[in-house]
């Protein structure tokens, strides 16, 4: 008798315990939650994460952390939240670049089997080139042209293992130009080598450089976009010099694998409200990018349909052929 009431205490407790447990994650979030950005501060990740914060909290009645780790090409931002407790207070705000990064073997998984995919509230279709104000070239066609005319003289700034690493690899092979690829660091960091005349072009996002555009220190000289981007319509995209290449940088969010469903779903919707909000379309357009919302499953299956585009560059990425 009284090991089957040890035996009924114990599932009591159990009981009681699952039964907490699923209250909590009901409730959630009932304190802050963490989300792991794993780049620097100021770059366009961080930019679009805490604006997308500023509503998400909001929305949910709880404060929202940014924790910026940079190193590897986003894998040690990765691999934290990927061994975060799966409770739902740890999250990673990421992008395409974690594609890459498993091309390049900077990681050893792939991102929608590790973690649970919630939501993708940004997709950036502002990516370019950029170059000096006074560099001898003002469209896709000229710069090509000038990179065949000198081949491996132009340099192109960009970080190894990195979305515009992509994008010039991208470039090279549909217009059979070559340029001098050249490790130059974070988009900060690249902003700063193009301003102090140490690279010549750059591969970066268009509301990172919108401020140098208008006080005439740079320009930009194509868009890797379906479509003109508003605010800059004089710009070429970079089809319309002849370059069929559209690269939309896409941001996600992930949760550690194992957390809740239901967690994952309060995420989604509150993520489709703020998609919805005016003044955040109207933040994300000054920022040069697009508001977005897809649920987890269009996100998952947007991410892999992206990872098939980038692996017909695998060759190229692994080859190694980056200067620093």
């Amino acid at each position: 008798m009284k090991r089957i009431a040890a035996i009924a205490l114990i599932l009591s407790v159990s009981a009681l315990f699952a039964a907490s447990l699923n209250a909590g994650e009901a409730n959630w979030p009932t304190k802050p939650v963490e989300f792991v950005v794993p780049a620097n501060p100021g770059g366009d990740t961080d930019i679009n994460l805490r604006v997308f914060l500023k509503y998400l909290e909001k929305e949910l009645g709880q404060s929202m952390v940014v924790v910026n780790m940079a190193g590897g090409a986003g894998a040690v931002g990765m691999n934290n939240v990927r061994q975060s407790r799966s409770d739902g207070y740890r999250a990673l705000f990421y992008h395409s670049g974690a594609l890459i990064a498993k091309i390049m073997d900077f990681i050893d998984y792939d991102v929608v089997d590790t973690f649970e995919i919630a939501a993708m509230p940004v997709i950036d279709k502002s990516n370019c080139f950029a170059s000096n104000a006074k560099a001898p070239f003002d469209n896709m066609k000229e710069l090509v042209a000038a990179a065949k005319a000198n081949p491996g003289k132009i340099s192109f700034g960009t970080e190894s293992g990195s979305f515009t690493h992509l994008h010039i690899l991208a470039l090279e092979d549909i217009s059979g130009a070559k340029f001098n690829i050249v490790d130059a660091g974070t988009a900060a960091e690249k902003t700063t080598a193009l301003l102090g005349g140490r690279i010549d072009v750059i591969g970066t996002q268009y509301g990172l450089i919108n401020g140098y555009i208008q006080k005439n220190e740079f320009k930009c000289v194509g868009i890797l976009s379906d479509q003109k981007l508003a605010g800059a319509e004089n710009v070429h995209t970079f089809a319309e010099d002849g370059f069929n290449l559209v690269f939309d940088k896409f941001f996600y969010i992930g949760f550690p694998k194992g957390t809740d469903r239901a967690i994952v779903q309060k995420l989604n919707e509150a993520a489709k409200k703020v998609a919805a909000n005016p003044d955040y379309i109207k933040d994300c357009q000054g920022n040069f990018v697009n508001a977005n919302h897809f649920s987890p499953e269009e996100s998952v299956n947007y991410i892999k349909g992206q990872d098939v585009i980038y692996r017909k560059y695998e060759k190229a990425l692994t080859s190694g052929d980056v200067k620093k």
